[in-house]
């Protein structure tokens, strides 16, 4: 059936994703930076709107520049959908699955060191974030990863915290040790 999902869970049936193959078109990744670009435009324009985007005695209103800076937005996103749509080149690979792939592989824990961040402080999520990094990209043991994950953020706080005087981040197991 079209569209449905092969065995190996992602790859839908009849779609070649090898090494190689484009797994994301040039093409398609303008237009949809050129929508994107085209809707933030928009917003900026229909928020400007909420105050005087015209000129009065004291100068121009508070919505003067972000009014025409919105408009020169969608202006700069409708031009170049329309050099995409005049450009013959259609194949142009952007990404290839295995690119997206090793993307993503360093995108997904930053994303997650980054929320971690906010109830646990900066130490602990980055020493786990170095330390689950250097295991999956660096191929080091859990041991050596986890031991110099612990002395990064260690010399971080002392640097920081005790030798600048420029406290980072804590979160609660800074709190239990006492170290605020």
């Amino acid at each position: 059936m079209a569209g449905s999902l092969s065995d190996d869970g992602g790859t839908p049936e009849g779609v070649p994703y090898a090494e190689g193959v484009p797994y994301a078109t040039r093409r398609t990744l303008e237009i949809a930076t050129a929508a994107a670009l085209a809707l933030v435009g928009g917003i900026v324009v229909a928020e400007s709107l909420t105050h005087a985007i015209g000129w009065n005695e004291t100068g121009p209103g508070s919505g003067y520049f972000p009014f025409r800076i919105g408009l020169l937005l969608i202006g700069v996103a409708m031009v170049r959908l329309l050099q995409v749509r005049l450009k013959p080149d259609t194949t142009t690979a952007f990404v290839t699955r295995e690119e997206l792939r090793r993307s993503l592989s360093v995108f997904w824990p930053t994303a997650a060191l980054v929320i971690a961040m906010f109830p646990l402080g900066c130490y602990i999520p980055s020493g786990v974030y170095l330390a689950w990094m250097m295991r999956r990209h660096g191929g080091h043991g859990w041991l050596l990863s986890i031991v110099y994950g612990a002395v990064v953020m260690t010399a971080f706080f002392l640097i920081f915290d005790l030798w600048f005087r420029v406290p980072l981040a804590k979160g609660p197991v800074e709190a239990a040790l006492g170290l605020y």
